[in-house]
C-alpha cells in the first residue's frame, strides 16, 4: 500500500490567524475518513457514470467559462447540486464540522457531485486534482495531497483542501477533495 504520508509529512501546520497559535493536525487520520467516503460505493458507481458519457474538453471548458463568469448561478451547477451523490457528501459533510466542502470529480477533473456550488466547474487544472489523479497503473502519484491552508470565500473558513483518489477495481476514475475547517479539527487529530 502506497505511503498516505503526503509531502507535508505526519502534521500539517498552518496559521489559523496572526492573533492565533499555530495549530497541527494530524493529516493521516483525516486523510483516512476521506478516502472511506470516497469508496462508498454510490461515489464510486456516480464518477463512473459521468466517465462512460465521455463529455469533450471543449464542452467542458465550455460549461467552465459559463459556470465562472454567473458565479454557479447556471442550471448545470443546481442539477448537480441536486443529485443523489451531492445529496450523499452534503450528509457526509453535515456529521462532521471540521468538513466544510466536497467536490467530487471525473476522469476529466469535471465537477461530478459537491456539498456546495463550486465557483468553478472544472478542478482539472487544479493541483486538487493534478496532485493524485494518474491513469498510470500502477500510480506514479501519492495516495493523498493536502493543501496549504487558505481563506476560503465559498465556506468562509481557514481551509486545507484535502484530495483522494476515488478507485473501480484498482483504476483510479477520479478525486475526492474535502475542505477541512482548521479551526474545527478535533482534539484527538492535534
Amino acid at each position: 500500500m502506497k505511503r498516505i504520508i503526503t509531502f507535508f509529512g505526519l502534521a500539517l501546520i498552518s496559521m489559523i490567524s496572526a492573533s492565533r497559535p499555530v495549530h497541527a493536525f494530524c493529516a493521516g487520520a483525516l486523510i483516512k475518513e476521506i478516502q472511506n467516503i470516497a469508496q462508498h460505493t454510490e461515489i464510486v458507481e456516480a464518477v463512473k457514470q459521468a466517465n462512460a458519457r465521455k463529455p469533450s474538453q471543449e464542452n467542458i471548458l465550455e460549461l467552465d467559462k459559463r459556470w465562472i463568469e454567473q458565479m454557479g448561478k447556471i442550471p448545470e451547477a443546481q442539477e448537480i447540486l441536486a443529485n443523489r451523490t451531492s445529496a450523499l457528501l452534503i450528509n457526509e459533510m453535515n456529521k462532521r464540522s471540521y468538513f466544510r466542502e466536497a467536490i467530487l470529480t471525473g476522469k476529466l477533473g469535471e465537477t461530478v457531485a459537491m456539498n456546495l456550488v463550486t465557483s468553478d466547474y472544472w478542478q482539472g487544472d487544479e493541483e486538487k486534482f493534478t496532485e493524485v489523479f494518474d491513469l498510470n497503473v500502477p500510480s506514479r502519484k501519492p495516495d493523498s495531497h493536502v493543501s496549504r491552508a487558505r481563506w476560503d470565500e465559498s465556506t468562509s473558513a481557514m481551509i486545507s483542501q484535502v484530495s483522494v483518489p476515488v478507485y473501480d477495481a484498482g483504476l483510479m476514475i477520479g478525486t475526492l477533495t474535502v475542505g477541512v475547517d482548521l479551526k474545527r479539527v478535533p482534539p484527538q487529530n492535534h
